[in-house]
C-alpha cells in the first residue's frame, strides 16, 4: 500500500513538473513573440523624446531663460530623427506666448527666451517641447514643465507706487502716481515714460508720459464699463538715456469690499426747508463698521455739508434740503475706495420729528 501511494505521487508529480516546463515553455515563446513585435514595431516606428535643462528652476520679469534641449530615442540613445525641436511658451490661460525653433545638432539644441515686461508678468508658465516626429504620437510625451516667474528685480530704479480708487455703480478710475529714482536716489526728471495696464492678462490701457521736476509720473487709468480692475498691474519703461531703457511693474489691487450704506433721517423722511438730522451706517462686507468721510452735494454740484464716522461706521449730519433739488454723499472709505449714494428724495410737506439731548 505504501508503494502504491510513493508510486502515485511520483506520477503527480512528474506530471506537474511536464506541465509547469510546458507552460514555461509556451510563456517563453508569447514572451520571445511579443519582444519580436515590438522590435519590428520600434524599427518601422521609432520613438522620440525630448528632455529640456534649464539653467535655474525660477525667473522674474526681465530675466532670460537659458535652455538646453536634448532628444534621444526610446532607448535613450542619442536621435538622429529630427533636425529641429520646437519650444512654446504657453502662459496659464493656456495661450501661447512664444514658440522657437531651434536647429538641432548632434542630437542638441541650445536656446534661450527673453522674459520682457511686454510679454511677460508675474504667475506660472508652461514649457512645451516637441518635434514634428514627435507629433505622430499623442502630445502626452512631449516635454512639458512649469517655469515659475517672478516680479521684476530692477537694480537700475528705486520706485515709489501709490494709487486712489474713486469708484461709483457705474464707472471705476485709478489715479497713479510712481516717483522714479536712480540707485543713488537722484529723481529722474523730465524723462520719457511708456506705460500699460493689465486687467485679468488684458491690456485695457495704455499711454505715453514724462516724470515731473520730482521724478513723478500720473496715470489715469479708466476701467473698462460693468468690469472693474480687482487684480491688475501697471507696466512701465523709462529711458534714461539712448538705447537704456528700465521697466518696472506695479500691482493694482483696489479693495474689493462692498460696502453696504444706509441713511436715517430723523423722523422717517426728509422735508424740504427744514433742518434734519440725517444718520448713517456703513458696513464692509465682512459685516463690520467702515471708518469714512464725507461731503453732500446737490444736484448742481454745490457743496452743503460735510460729515466723518464717529465709531464703527456710525455718525449723522445735518441738512436743509430744498424743494425741486436732489442730493448725494460722496464718501472716502479709509482704504481709498471712494463712492457716491444717493440721499432720499425730500417731500414737499410733511411732520418731522427731532429728538434734542439735554
Amino acid at each position: 500500500m505504501r508503494f502504491f501511494n510513493f508510486v502515485i505521487t511520483l506520477f503527480l508529480l512528474t506530471t506537474a513538473l511536464n506541465l509547469n516546463a510546458q507552460a514555461q515553455q509556451q510563456d517563453s515563446i508569447v514572451l520571445e513573440k511579443i519582444i519580436g513585435q515590438s522590435k519590428k514595431l520600434s524599427d518601422q516606428h521609432p520613438s522620440e523624446k525630448v528632455y529640456v535643462h534649464f539653467d535655474k528652476p525660477y525667473y522674474s520679469v526681465g530675466d532670460t531663460i537659458w535652455f538646453k534641449a536634448y532628444l534621444t530615442m526610446e532607448t535613450n540613445m542619442p536621435s538622429l530623427l529630427s533636425k529641429i525641436v520646437y519650444v512654446d511658451v504657453i502662459n496659464s490661460r493656456d495661450s501661447l506666448v512664444q514658440s522657437i525653433k531651434l536647429p538641432v545638432v548632434n542630437s542638441v539644441a541650445s536656446g534661450n527666451v527673453p522674459i520682457v515686461p511686454s510679454n511677460y508678468q508675474q504667475g506660472n508658465y508652461y514649457i512645451k517641447a516637441y518635434t514634428l516626429w514627435m507629433m505622430n504620437d499623442a502630445e502626452d510625451y512631449f516635454f512639458n514643465k512649469t517655469i515659475p516667474i517672478g516680479e521684476a528685480v530692477n537694480k537700475q530704479l528705486i520706485t515709489q507706487f501709490s494709487y486712489k480708487t474713486t469708484q461709483t455703480e457705474k464707472s471705476q478710475t485709478i489715479d497713479a502716481l510712481v516717483q522714479f529714482k536712480d540707485k543713488d536716489g537722484v529723481v529722474q526728471a523730465n524723462k520719457a515714460v511708456t506705460w500699460k495696464v493689465l486687467s485679468n492678462f488684458d491690456i485695457i490701457n495704455k499711454g505715453k508720459g514724462t516724470t515731473d521736476q520730482n521724478g513723478f509720473l500720473r496715470v489715469k487709468i479708466d476701467a473698462k464699463k460693468n468690469e472693474p480692475i480687482t487684480n491688475g498691474e501697471l507696466l512701465t519703461e523709462i529711458t534714461l538715456g539712448p538705447d537704456d531703457m528700465a521697466p518696472s511693474r506695479f500691482k493694482i489691487q483696489p479693495s474689493q469690499s462692498d460696502y453696504d450704506f444706509q441713511f436715517f433721517p430723523e423722523g422717517g423722511e426728509l422735508i424740504s426747508g427744514i433742518a434734519t438730522r440725517i444718520g448713517f451706517k456703513a458696513l464692509n462686507s465682512t459685516g463690520l463698521g467702515a471708518d469714512l468721510k464725507g461731503t453732500v452735494t446737490d444736484n448742481q454740484g454745490n457743496s452743503m455739508t460735510t460729515f466723518t464716522s464717529s465709531h464703527l461706521g456710525m455718525g449723522s449730519f445735518y441738512l436743509n434740503s430744498e424743494k425741486g433739488k436732489t442730493y448725494k454723499a460722496n464718501i472716502s472709505f479709509k482704504d481709498g475706495v471712494v463712492k457716491s449714494y444717493d440721499l432720499p428724495k425730500s417731500l414737499p410737506s410733511g411732520v418731522a420729528i427731532q429728538v434734542a439731548n439735554t
